[in-house]
């Protein structure tokens, strides 16, 4: 069975959600607040109640012939009390713990491993795979599954055992006339695959997860169990992270269930877990079992743009008009394709409900130094790193599909550093071009706001001795200067290349028209292209022009060592990088940037104010 229609009104937050034709695959995605968890209990308590409401109703398709019978047709509509009572009936019977069929399976976001009581064991032992349980019991939490997980394993190895040694009792008694002995070795002869090994699958959906660790057969005396790693040292389980004791509650769970035509609950996979490792579980748990239908409560980008070709439903913050706030996100939507210019996905929109593209990798100190900043001063922004200044270069395909509007309640800025923009009138052009969502900073490099001569002695004096010029802000500053200056040559290299690689652009000589051309055709019209290409460029790169702007910005990078200008306008990046160099300082950048920003913080004036005050204008637009 899977659920292939939802109408849902007023679970709050939510006032109006609802979707259709849903596939194997459901993704709910939205900011944070915006109800998906919510929603998400309510399906649950649904399904353990099944009213028949007009206004909040589920209709369910048949996924395999048994229900199609069982039903007495192929879908039901809980809006229709004679097919919401068939649906309770058919749904509320209890089922074998392991082969679970049509039934409801639930993966809260706690999926911990607790700790473990001993099993009693008896001296005649069921097999527990057979055994009956509860209708509802795929909707208990997850954590307290694992108990009856691990026992259940015990159990399993331990019924084999007994099962084993019966049959070998009823051979022994059989073989008084030595018909069931082998003539040779005098042994009694078993047919292995009447004994499976029940922990073979569970060893290797742990390899599979795990690798090089591997599942250790289970002793019932330890009540615990193990697994070996790499150079054969065995370990319990709860000694292994806590990512991978997730998954593996998650695994062993699903694979003791082994469910077919089930609806499984996963509300925020990714949590805790490295996105490898999530990708690893989802692909594994949609490996077992068939016909199951997956609905996934996610943040992550990764899980979202991935689940494309499925069902991915965007929730969307109510709406004034009450209009519905699910909205099917497709592979072809112009959003999405506008993101993926920025180098994101439309899993993006599930981060937040004001979004800050900046330059830079997750992790850099892009990333870094403008979290500081915001500590809990802009709590509605969210920071997504969007690469370098190749995010400016597709900015003006993305201006009026992304920047200019809000995408299904979710607003979008960017914060660029000055080097991604080479000239003034193309800073004017670009923060013109969407008023208040795009911003330049004053300062070359991010690292330019790391030069502050105060902030830098308020570092090294708890770790330099009396007397140092580390303690010295005005010594500081004047080895500063001497760097700077080194550099200023290299620096007016970087603004003249870059103003030139602007104005030049990428060269291209892809011709139009190419379509149905011979050999001799498409030669002439590549050949048109590059000497088109060569003429166009020849006439932006003449000498003249590089002589004048570097004439120019030399000047101006000159004076600037003068009037003080310089922290601005060169190059902090590579200063920076010097300064912290043994020649100077001596102290590890990575040390230097979080003292710097400890310090920064605790004293005024702050050497980053005019990006907060980028903040909070985007905060409050």
């Amino acid at each position: 069975m899977r659920i292939i229609s939802i109408r849902a009104n007023n679970i709050e937050p939510i006032k109006t959600l609802a979707v259709e034709n849903l596939s194997d695959v459901v993704v709910f995605a939205g900011p944070n607040g915006v109800g998906k968890s919510r929603l998400i209990q309510w399906l649950l308590s649904f399904f353990q109640n099944l009213p028949s409401n007009s206004n909040q109703w589920v209709a369910i398709e048949a996924t395999c012939e048994e229900e199609r019978v069982a039903w007495g047709k192929s879908a039901l509509d809980t809006r229709v009390a004679e097919d919401a009572q068939k649906f309770r009936q058919h749904l509320q019977q209890n089922r074998r713990r392991a082969g679970q069929v049509s039934s409801i399976l639930n993966f809260e976001s706690n999926r911990s491993i607790t700790q473990i009581q001993p099993f009693a064991f008896t001296w005649d032992m069921a097999d527990p795979f057979e055994e009956m349980i509860g209708w509802n019991f795929g909707f208990n939490a997850l954590s307290n599954r694992f108990t009856d997980t691990v026992h259940s394993i015990f159990r399993k190895v331990r019924s084999r055992r007994e099962a084993i040694a019966l049959k070998v009792e009823q051979l022994i008694r059989e073989s008084s006339t030595l018909r069931q002995l082998d003539s040779k070795h005098g042994t009694i002869q078993i047919d292995p695959s009447a004994f499976p090994d029940p922990l073979e699958p569970f060893k290797r959906i742990f390899s599979q997860l795990l690798a090089p660790k591997s599942l250790v057969d289970p002793e019932a005396v330890k009540q615990q169990l193990f697994y070996k790693d790499e150079h054969g040292r065995e370990f319990p389980i709860t000694s292994l992270s806590s990512g991978e004791r997730e998954v593996v509650n998650v695994a062993f769970d699903f694979l003791l269930r082994n469910p077919s035509d089930c609806i499984v609950f996963f509300d925020e996979p990714e949590l805790h877990l490295h996105p490898e490792l999530s990708y690893k579980l989802l692909q594994t748990l949609r490996g077992i079992g068939v016909r199951n239908q997956f609905i996934f409560c996610t943040h992550s980008a990764e899980i979202i743009s991935a689940s494309l070709d499925y069902s991915v439903v965007f929730i969307s913050p109510p709406r004034s008009d009450a209009s519905n706030q699910a909205i099917m996100v497709r592979e072809n939507d112009d959003t999405h394709q506008a993101l993926k210019l920025l180098g994101q996905s439309i899993g993006i929109v599930s981060l937040g409900k004001r979004i800050v593209l900046i330059e830079g990798e997750q992790g850099s100190l892009d990333k870094q130094t403008y979290g500081a900043i915001l500590t809990n001063k802009f709590p509605n922004l969210v920071l997504v790193p969007s690469g370098g200044k190749g995010l400016i270069q597709s900015f003006g395909l993305v201006q009026e599909r992304v920047l200019e509007k809000t995408i299904w309640g979710v607003q979008f800025f960017m914060l660029c550093d000055r080097d991604a923009v080479p000239s003034t009138s193309d800073i004017q052009r670009l923060e013109h071009s969407a008023p208040g969502r795009v911003k330049v900073l004053e300062r070359y490099h991010l690292e330019n706001y790391f030069l502050d001569e105060n902030v830098i002695a308020r570092v090294f004096k708890p770790i330099e001795s009396e007397g140092s010029w580390l303690r010295d802000p005005a010594q500081i500053n004047a080895r500063l200067l001497e760097i700077a200056r080194s550099r200023l040559s290299h620096a007016a290299a970087l603004i003249v290349s870059a103003q030139f690689r602007e104005v030049a652009g990428n060269v291209s000589i892809l011709p139009s028209g190419s379509h149905g051309k011979s050999l001799d055709e498409l030669i002439v019209l590549l050949t048109d292209a590059a000497r088109s290409e060569d003429k166009r460029l020849t006439t932006l790169l003449q000498d003249k022009a590089i002589k004048d702007f570097t004439t120019q910005t030399f000047n101006q990078l000159e004076a600037s060592l003068l009037d003080g200008n310089w922290k601005k306008l060169m190059p902090g990046r590579p200063i920076l990088n010097i300064f912290c160099s043994g020649r100077h300082a001596n102290l590890d950048f990575g040390r230097f940037k979080i003292a710097y920003l400890r310090e920064a913080s605790a004293g005024l004036p702050s050497p980053f104010l005019e990006i907060e005050n980028i903040f909070a204008s985007f905060a409050q637009l």
